[in-house]
């Protein structure tokens, strides 16, 4: 079953303007991101940004610094900015990453894609929340994700493009994965703000690299 990573970003932040080229541990913040996904992973990851002139400088960083081609879409209708580029990059499953999430497990999201299976539509271990914020891995069904009408989805399910999948409005095959130390949803690896990137920069515990092996089909 092929696939694509596509991570999604953008520099206007409401909380956090241009945090996506922050410095982090001397790394821009999208850059560590990257990073952390290994070659195997980058060689199929495709930034999906928007085409607000904000944005010029994430793009051209990702494409000149980072070597990931980048593809660039509406900047408030973010599903249809992922059905264009479904239509550009085809693949029978993309994973969905956000771009805030600096200490990203490339092994959880290779553990992530082996939950794939026919049956599925989604497999997700965001369903149910026992994974730490900032590593919230998303693998869908690109067809079932091109047939949704990007139009008609309400303004909430345009900006956060996998919500229409929780919201019990379809018969979605959705496998739940989970996480074994539920506790660890408590740690917050994500950077929303200023404070969340310094707090980052200086955690003293980094469970990532556990986190693949924790990963189990929610009972």
């Amino acid at each position: 079953m092929t696939f694509r990573v596509f991570v999604q970003a953008r520099m206007s932040s409401e909380r956090f303007p241009g945090k996506m080229l922050a410095p982090f541990r001397g790394r821009p913040l999208i850059a560590s991101l990257l990073d952390r996904l290994g070659p195997d992973l980058l060689s199929r990851t495709v930034l999906l940004t928007s085409d607000h002139a904000t944005d010029d400088p994430l793009a051209d960083f990702a494409e000149r610094r980072c070597e990931v081609p980048v593809f660039r879409g509406e900047l408030q209708n973010v599903a249809a900015r992922f059905q264009a580029c479904l239509a550009a990059y085809p693949c029978e499953w993309f994973v969905r990453l956000s771009g805030d999430s600096p200490l990203m497990s490339g092994a959880l999201v290779k553990t992530m894609l082996g939950f794939r299976g026919p049956g599925h539509d989604v497999v997700s271990n965001v369903a149910k929340r026992t994974f730490p914020p900032g590593q919230s891995v998303e693998c869908i069904r690109s067809d079932v994700f091109a047939a949704l009408q990007a139009d008609a989805l309400t303004a909430a399910q345009q900006e956060h493009v996998t919500k229409v999948f929780y919201d019990g409005q379809g018969n979605w095959r959705l496998r739940s994965i989970v996480c074994r130390e539920p506790h660890l949803a408590s740690t917050r690896m994500v950077v929303d703000s200023l404070d969340d990137l310094r707090a980052l920069e200086t955690l003293a515990t980094d469970p990532s690299a556990s986190l693949a092996a924790l990963a189990d089909i929610e009972a």
